[in-house]
Parts: C-alpha cells; structure tokens; sequence
C-alpha cells in the first residue's frame, strides 16, 4: 500500500456506491511552506486541496477546479486537480487570523463563512466545462461540498477532509473522503455507511494516529463487501514558466509595459499557485514590446 500522498477507490459489491479515501499530509505542507498561510488558511486550503485531489481522481483527461467566494476573512479559496494527481491553490488572505472555536479547533468555518458561494469546474477536456455552485449552508468546505453533491449534480454524497496542524503551524497530518451514494441505493446500506461514520474519529487524527488509508476505508465500508478498485498518488504541482509569466506580461498591453520600462525599469510576474517570482529586465521588455508589434 502507499504510504505517500495517494487516493484510494473502492466500489461496493453489487451497488453503484463509491468510496474514495485520500491521504494528502505531504501536498499540504509544501502548499503550507510556499504560501507562508496561518494555521487556519493552511486547514482551510489544506481541506480544499484534498478534496480536489479526489475529484480529479474520477475519469481520465478530467481537471476540476474549486473555487469558494468567501463571506469571511479568508476572502477566497481557488484550488485545482487533475486526473494525473497533481493539484495546487491558494487562498486570498493566506496570513489570516480568527478565534478558534470553544472547542479549541482551528474554525475554518468563521474564516470562510457561512453563506460564501462554493463553485465547480469540470473541464472534461471537451467541449465546454461545466460549472455548478451553491451557498455554502457551513462553510467547512467538506459539509458543503457534500450539498454540493446532492444539489448540483444529483448524487447524494459524504464528504470529510480535516488538517492537523502542529503548534508551529506544520501539517502533521492531512486527508478526506468522499462516498456516492447514487439514487436508488438500498437504505439498509446508506444505513451502514452512516453509523459507519458517525463512528469514525477526524480524519486527519485517523492518520495521525498511524492508521492508513485502507484502514480508514475498511472503517467506512465495515460491514459491506467491497473491493479495491484504483490508488493513485497525488502531488503539489504548479506547471508555471518564463513562458506563461511572459504571456500574463503581454496581457498587460503595450502601455502598461511601456510604464514599467519608464517607472520601473524591470518587471515582475508572481505565480499566485506557487509564490514563483519571474523576474524580466529593461532590456526583456523591451524585446517583448518588439513581439507585440
């Protein structure tokens, strides 16, 4: 069994029920490390970025972007994957700083907000991608994405994803899962599944603990027959180069390059997914003004 970053599948026998079981310690901390976020921008991308992660694990060819428009100080939470496993994001207020809760969680919830707009992309790599969005009833991000599930696309789901976060702000462990439960499943097995999860500890103190991934999922589908269908691994990845922080340049337009030769005497592109920084001389922008014209 793997013990990096990886998501697990699993189908119930003779049902159309599906289990994914991720574990994403590894992934978080470096979106941690490169975005410098507080501890509860790192649980709030850190969930978001597992999640994804299972979603981008669904068909081949598949991207899925995530995108939530919060209410609360967090501002914005974007995150991406893809059927090959990699996944990157970001959150708009990665310093961000707000009471726990009386239980002396980190409260992801008031950072982002009840009432913030949750949106999916499913870019099938053909045709036009496919958006759906909600009102996040919580603002947890897995509670919702659940509603999510059931709202926007007709498929009745559970969805947890937690992110324990040591006193120096690092990511001791990190992960999720998600279960279809598609129309028309038998109500004695939708029963199971939901004492199966109100047993279940966090997910993320699961791991922490020393439990793996078919552990959590043997604890999930205890008492169904199931079986393993697909693990794949999973990793931060941002595709970011000279050549794309010089195409961002060239939007810009010629004034604003013209600006930045006269003002600045250099420019400056920043890659939000990875804190990148490419760095064009006088004498770069001036090439790129001969391009254009």
């Amino acid at each position: 069994m793997n013990t990096g970053d990886h998501v697990l599948r699993a189908m119930v026998e003779d049902t159309r029920v599906v289990a994914y079981v991720a574990s994403s310690t590894h992934l978080v901390e470096e979106a941690r490390s490169l975005h410098g976020t507080s501890p509860v921008a790192t649980a709030s991308l850190g969930r978001a970025l597992t999640l994804v992660g299972i979603m981008g694990a669904v068909s081949q060819d598949q991207r899925v972007s995530l995108q939530i428009r919060c209410r609360g100080p967090l501002r914005g939470v974007y995150v991406q994957g893809n059927w090959k496993g990699e996944v990157r994001g970001y959150v708009s207020e990665p310093f961000v700083i707000v009471p726990p809760r009386k239980d002396g969680k980190l409260n992801v919830e008031e950072a982002i907000g009840p009432g913030s707009q949750l949106i999916v992309v499913r870019d099938l790599g053909w045709g036009e991608p496919w958006v759906g969005s909600v009102a996040m009833p919580r603002g947890g991000i897995a509670y919702d994405l659940a509603y999510y599930f059931t709202l926007s696309e007709g498929l009745p789901s559970a969805c947890s994803a937690g992110v324990y976060v040591g006193r120096d702000g690092e990511v001791l462990s990190a992960g999720g899962f998600i279960i279809h439960t598609p129309s028309g499943t038998d109500e004695e097995i939708v029963r199971i599944l939901e004492q199966n999860i109100a047993r279940l500890q966090p997910i993320s103190f699961e791991l922490f603990s020393g439990k793996s991934s078919k552990d959590i999922m043997d604890e999930l589908l205890q008492g169904l027959a199931y079986r393993i269908v697909g693990e794949n691994t999973r990793r931060y990845h941002c595709p970011c180069s000279m050549a794309r922080a010089k195409r961002a340049l060239v939007l810009l337009g010629k004034k604003e390059i013209e600006r930045l030769m006269r003002e600045e005497g250099r420019g400056e592109v920043r890659c939000v997914f990875c804190n990148r920084l490419y760095l064009f001389t006088k004498s770069d922008l001036g090439d790129l003004l001969e391009e254009i014209e």
